[in-house]
């Protein structure tokens, strides 16, 4: 049974990582699956429901950092608000589709309505929130895969602990 755990993590693991890399999909949900697997199949005694929590805690800092990684850096660059604004309503909406990808896709189809039409201040600042967003959407591929590495952390700590002195 403990093989199978060990299957179970491991292929989390590794199909997290590889799935941060789909524009708008958590990876690090995938991992956390994993993980849970993992602990139900090893009764808790290694990971235990605290590291489960913190687990999920690091999943939710991933996922919350593929969303808000393409507003904040819209700003950083420069960007007009109503290319941030676009760009945030635009990733809530596509997290939305359960397909891969829309989360990006409607990050950037919303920073640039919105951009265009709020584009008081210039065409300038709105291609730099569009610059920026772009950029975002690779920071938050970043974000995916520090979380999952965070998940496999938690697992190594984990098994570390309960192998005793």
């Amino acid at each position: 049974m403990e093989v199978l755990a060990w299957l179970c993590a491991m292929g989390g693991l590794l199909l997290g990582g590889v799935s941060a890399f789909v524009p708008g999909f958590p990876g690090s949900a995938v991992a956390l699956l994993g993980l849970v697997a993992f602990a139900g199949l090893t009764d808790f005694t290694i990971v235990t429901s605290e590291a489960l929590i913190l687990a999920t805690l690091i999943a939710l800092a991933g996922a919350l950092g593929q969303v808000a990684a393409p507003v904040v850096s819209s700003r950083a660059a420069g960007g007009t608000a109503g290319v941030a604004t676009g760009a945030a309503l635009g990733a809530a909406l596509g997290a939305l589709i359960p397909l891969p990808g829309m989360s990006w896709g409607g990050a950037l189809l919303g920073a640039t309505l919105f951009g265009i039409l709020g584009s008081r201040e210039g065409v300038l600042k709105t291609v730099r929130g569009l610059i920026g967003t772009a950029g975002g959407c690779a920071v938050a591929v970043l974000a995916d895969l520090v979380s999952v590495l965070g998940i496999a952390a938690v697992l190594a700590v984990a098994d570390f602990a309960a192998q005793g002195p």
